[in-house]
């Protein structure tokens, strides 16, 4: 025969109390956090895959965001080309330089030919734009202005980080950086770069950027390219750079400049151009910025396209972020019915328990004195 003692009762009861009021503070603590659980031990399986998803979601957070940056840099870059292509490249080229070369306007060849010069300026000012303190056509060096004009006996050249573009000469000569010191090509036998190497070089130039398309580094520890973007932007790529088969620059700033010189050396009194053949000089000139243009028009185009593309991976982005915080949803945050319901039954459950300690906790002396 067992016999229950009053001690036995009380510890029987008060482990009892315990549990309720345990329950009670978890139903309670549920509702203010809103969260299933709020500790790795409450649910190990849970909190683990809760902490993948928060990865994801973070990684998510940070691609969308370089995505942004990204496709406002290119959205400016694409006013920027538009305004050069179109604008500039009618506006201040070929309008200018057609009535150049129309007799009636023969008077004022002078004052086209600085409407040409203004024209290039215009384009190496564009060409020297800034999105976020950052110069858009630098390639991988964003923090320096990439253009220039450069004066010498009378002549202009168009620079691209101190390198001319459209000069003949300099274009051969050797590679020297900023210490003076020449650099040496791998891919030509360690002979030192040449000017238009080092060009090559930068106009190749890229700038990765992780914005969902699954980042991966290769073995020797560079990015894989379809994995990431680049966003890099080089201005010689856009506008041209070097000379052609003909030695006519292959940008259109440097053909302004050059069709400027031509007009400003017009003698307007006598009606006569300043060197024999500079007519016909300044019709193939004429003819050569068609192309240029036509060139920037097409690297305009594709940076739309690029553009684009851009666009609809910030969508998708979108729709995996919401995706995943759905599912986040689901792991971490509560039903508030069945919480509430909860929270209910463990208060009943608490006062009952209250309830029966008044027929459990015997009396002292002082409660019979009452």
């Amino acid at each position: 025969m067992m016999r229950v003692t009053t001690n036995g009762t009380l510890r029987m009861y008060k482990s009892n109390l315990m549990q309720t009021t345990g329950s009670l503070n978890s139903a309670m603590t549920k509702l203010m956090t809103q969260r299933n659980f709020n500790s790795y031990a409450s649910s190990p399986a849970a909190a683990t895959r809760a902490f993948k998803i928060h990865s994801s979601l973070n990684a998510t957070r940070v691609q969308a965001s370089n995505n942004e940056t990204v496709k406002n840099k290119f959205d400016t870059a694409y006013q920027v080309l538009d305004i050069v292509g179109s604008d500039i490249a009618d506006s201040m080229a070929k309008i200018p330089a057609l009535e150049g070369l129309n007799g009636p306007n023969e008077t004022n060849v002078n004052e086209l030919g600085k409407v040409l010069r203004s024209g290039a300026e215009a384009i190496v000012q564009s060409m020297n734009s800034q999105y976020d303190s950052k110069f858009l056509f630098g390639g991988a060096d964003t923090e320096n202005p990439p253009f220039a004009i450069e004066e010498e006996n009378g002549k202009s050249y168009i620079t691209f980080r101190g390198i001319r573009i459209d000069d003949p000469k300099e274009l051969a000569a050797e590679y020297k950086d900023a210490d003076g010191k020449t650099v040496p090509n791998p891919d030509n036998g360690n002979k030192p770069y040449t000017n238009e190497e080092m060009l090559n070089k930068w106009n190749a130039e890229t700038q990765f950027v992780d914005i969902g398309l699954g980042f991966k580094l290769d073995k020797n520890g560079d990015v894989v390219d379809s994995t990431a973007f680049d966003s890099a932007l080089s201005g010689i790529d856009f506008i041209g750079y070097g000379m052609d088969n003909e030695n006519y620059p292959n940008n259109m700033a440097s053909l302004m400049l050059r069709m400027a010189e031509i007009f400003e050396g017009y003698d307007t009194e006598a009606n006569e151009w300043e060197n024999p053949g500079d007519y016909e000089e300044a019709e193939k000139l004429l003819n050569k910025m068609n192309d240029s243009r036509d060139h920037i028009i097409q690297k305009w185009s594709a940076l739309g396209a690029e553009s684009t593309f851009l666009n609809t991976n910030a969508t998708q982005l979108e729709t995996t972020f919401a995706s995943l915080n759905t599912e986040r949803s689901t792991i971490e945050d509560i039903d508030m019915v069945d919480t509430i319901t909860e929270l209910s039954w463990a208060q009943v459950c608490y006062s009952a328990a209250l309830q029966v300690g008044t027929s459990v906790i015997p009396q002292s002396l002082m409660d019979y004195l009452k």
